[in-house]
């Protein structure tokens, strides 16, 4: 590098002092005047050299949870979010939380970090301290509807604004119940208002049309959680089959106490460059995991959790549609026996449906149907569920509506409108009812 380099402008007048010192037209040869000096190389001087600035370096994932504390989930709400800051956020995996707390619900109301109400956003650090939530806040409101699409559509666009990634998770944490809405005639009775983000300051709820339309408002994401009781069913599947390529979530009511963040965002950040497929493989075997070595206890429910492909639940409802053109002229015995042995859950319209078709298969004489239900029962198994536990047999990771008495609100789904199911489950409502619901629910289900 040269030393005391003369400026521009000193150039310039040096230059115009030799056009008077020698002939123009030989000068004008020798240098180019047009205010560009690309010989200057030549008499001894060097431009700096401008580098372009670096691109930002694009994290692989940016998970973000929506944690609707707002009702009587409040004290567990705040224990997983603790659990997410095991992990922390890193230099390639990004964690941004929304959570939510009130005063004045039923019941659970939570008191800890002086009991703070209204709804925070964070991105997760790391800390070790599980009785406070150590991380930043980074925006705190007093008022916002949990129970609103809305809210969860600025909470997405906000995550994704400020924390670019490769991929994007999104897992919704609340109450749950599969694809049915809130029944206004229970609001009185809190244990029957089983919903999606119920928001129990405002009265409201996230439908599962109204998840679909998030989701599509945001461009969809790669991995999405229901972490909610019954939210693996083909309908709710269907509903956002092309905003996410993996869906988790559970065919059963699941218990308050779930703590697995800080494992499963521990591994996301030991190997953040995992796919959307292995993400929901450490989801499934990380639940299980707690449950079975003795760490979690299930509040009297059998429980179950899976992952499902997204892609192939356009083909299960061809495969189903092709089905149930069959079945609808199977013997009436056999679908009313299907229907009141059938694996069910908290909700006894909710069913397996691998078990479901299992239960006709067998006990139909019809050979095109015996045949058309044993491809569709191993295609659930071996290409439709990723992975699959359940602490019964007869589960196996797909949940179909199954009804004593059709609820019109299913033919608003899209699985209704493409398919033929509705059809189907119309003349399964014509048929004996199932057994009655279970006895002792779970003492705090999702």
């Amino acid at each position: 590098m040269l030393i005391n380099r003369p400026s521009f402008a000193s150039i310039k007048y040096f230059l115009a002092a030799l056009a008077f010192a020698f002939p123009f037209s030989s000068f004008a040869s020798e240098f180019n005047l047009n205010g560009a000096l690309p010989d200057l190389p030549a008499y001894g001087f060097e431009l700096p050299e401008v580098k372009a600035p670096a691109a930002p370096v694009m994290k692989e994932w940016t998970v973000m949870v929506f944690v609707n504390g707002k009702n009587n989930l409040e004290e567990y709400a705040m224990m997983d979010v603790n659990e997410m800051e095991l992990a922390g956020s890193t230099g390639k995996v990004n964690i941004a939380v929304e959570l939510g707390r009130m005063n004045g619900q039923h019941e659970g109301d939570d008191l800890s970090e002086g009991g703070w109400t209204g709804v925070r956003r964070y991105l997760i650090a790391k800390d070790d301290d599980k009785k406070r939530i150590a991380s930043p806040v980074l925006d705190h409101r007093d008022k916002a509807d949990m129970g609103s699409w809305k809210e969860l559509v600025d909470f997405i666009q906000w995550a994704k604004a400020r924390y670019p990634a490769r991929r994007y998770a999104l897992i919704l944490w609340d109450h749950g119940y599969g694809w049915k809405p809130l029944d206004p005639a229970n609001a009185p009775d809190f244990t029957n208002t089983k919903s999606f983000s119920f928001d129990d300051e405002t009265g409201h709820e996230i439908s599962t049309l109204q998840i679909t339309a998030a989701l599509k408002a945001v461009g969809g994401v790669n991995f999405l959680m229901l972490d909610g009781c019954n939210m693996q069913m083909a309908s709710v599947a269907y509903e956002v089959k092309d905003l996410a390529e993996v869906l988790v979530a559970s065919e059963e009511s699941e218990p308050g106490v779930v703590l697995r963040y800080g494992e499963l965002m521990g591994r996301l950040i030991r190997k953040p460059g995992l796919g959307p497929e292995e993400f929901g493989l450490n989801a499934v075997r990380i639940y299980r995991d707690y449950f079975t070595t003795g760490g979690g206890y299930n509040e009297g429910t059998v429980l179950t959790q899976s992952a499902v492909r997204l892609s192939k639940v356009s083909v299960l409802r061809e495969k189903l549609d092709a089905w149930a053109a069959l079945a609808v002229n199977a013997e009436k015995e056999v679908l009313a026996s299907a229907k009141k042995n059938c694996k069910a859950y908290d909700d006894p319209e909710f069913k397996d449906l691998h078990h479901f078709i299992s239960l006709v298969t067998a006990g139909t004489r019809d050979a095109a149907l015996k045949a058309a239900g044993g491809e569709l029962a191993k295609f659930i198994r071996s290409e439709l569920v990723l992975e699959n536990w359940a602490q019964d047999k007869n589960s196996a990771g797909m949940s179909i509506y199954v009804p004593d008495a059709y609820d019109p609100l299913y033919d608003t789904l899209a699985w209704s409108k493409d398919g033929a199911w509705d059809d189907f489950a119309k003349l399964m409502a014509a048929l004996p009812p199932s057994a009655p619901a279970k006895i002792g629910a779970p003492l705090n289900p999702r």
